[in-house]
């Protein structure tokens, strides 16, 4: 690794989780009184597609019967709707209910909506220049493998 590619490692590094706590903090702030932030969590990993009790569970770092439990609840209160997987009848699928994914997109506007208004202290050269760099973050697949 050049010295270059190091020093962009360590600003990644240093940035990105900053950049996830400010998208975290304004997305838990516009989830209002109905969602506990484990529930909102639960959402926010179903919309990203994580579909099974056991995978929620080792993502939010919560036993599978804590999470099976909260998932009875959130399907009770309508947020999520369960089904039987079609290639083993033994798992459970999980997705977001109309009314489920209707809150998490709204939670979502609002927090995109305030990451606009941070980011219009930005010139237009620095947009431009962020814009670049984040696109190729996001296309280049040796990252994420």
């Amino acid at each position: 690794m050049s010295k270059n590619n190091l020093q962009l490692a360590e600003l990644i590094m240093e940035t990105i989780p900053k950049v996830m706590q400010v998208i975290r903090e304004d997305m838990r702030e516009g989830r209002g009184e109905r969602l506990s932030v484990a529930q909102f969590r639960v959402l926010a990993a179903i919309n990203r597609g994580i579909n099974h009790n056991k995978d929620l569970g080792d993502r939010l770092g919560v036993t599978e019967a804590a999470i099976s439990r909260m998932i009875d609840l959130m399907e009770q209160d309508g947020l999520i709707k369960k089904s039987t997987n079609k290639t083993d009848r033994r798992q459970t699928d999980l997705s977001l209910s109309a009314e489920g994914a209707k809150l998490f997109n709204v939670i979502k506007s609002d927090a995109k909506y305030k990451m606009k208004k941070k980011l219009s202290a930005l010139t237009v050269e620095e947009a431009e220049a962020l814009t670049k760099g984040l696109e190729i973050l996001r296309d280049n697949s040796l990252l994420f493998s």
